[in-house]
């Protein structure tokens, strides 16, 4: 079972991402990008449901395609040193929540679904503060 510190974490995460990922990214947003987002949020959605279930094959195969969808052309929303850091850590952080999944590790799995969601929002928050100073 886990901890309450963990559980806290686990739904400051789930809170935080679900209030991001639900917002428009700005006005520049292609239609390629948004596709993609959607993506994103419905395979993080279908992760916690199988975080939450222990549905380890779920897990992974959602996991593994979003490690994907960074790899298609319309990710890539700026060419800067800090949004090529953003998005690494989101790899990284998809890649340790597969791993989870692939060990069936009940510890590591929430950590890391809240570990990637929380890149998100950082992310989110630098690329939209990113496109207001632009302006």
């Amino acid at each position: 079972m886990m901890g309450t510190r963990m559980q806290h974490l686990m739904w400051a995460g789930v809170i935080a991402a679900a209030t991001t990922l639900a917002l428009p990214m700005a006005s520049a947003q292609t239609v390629a990008l948004k596709r993609v987002m959607q993506q994103k949020l419905g395979h993080s959605q279908v992760i916690l449901a199988a975080v939450t279930t222990s549905n380890w094959a779920e897990m992974e195969r959602r996991s593994d395609a979003l490690i994907q969808l960074t790899k298609d052309p319309a990710w890539m929303v700026m060419n800067t040193p800090e949004y090529a850091q953003y998005s690494q850590t989101f790899v990284r952080a998809a890649e340790d929540l597969l791993d989870a999944a692939r060990r069936r590790d009940l510890e590591a799995a929430p950590l890391a679904y809240v570990s990637m969601t929380l890149s998100c929002v950082q992310c989110h928050r630098y690329v939209a503060r990113a496109r207001i100073a632009r302006q």
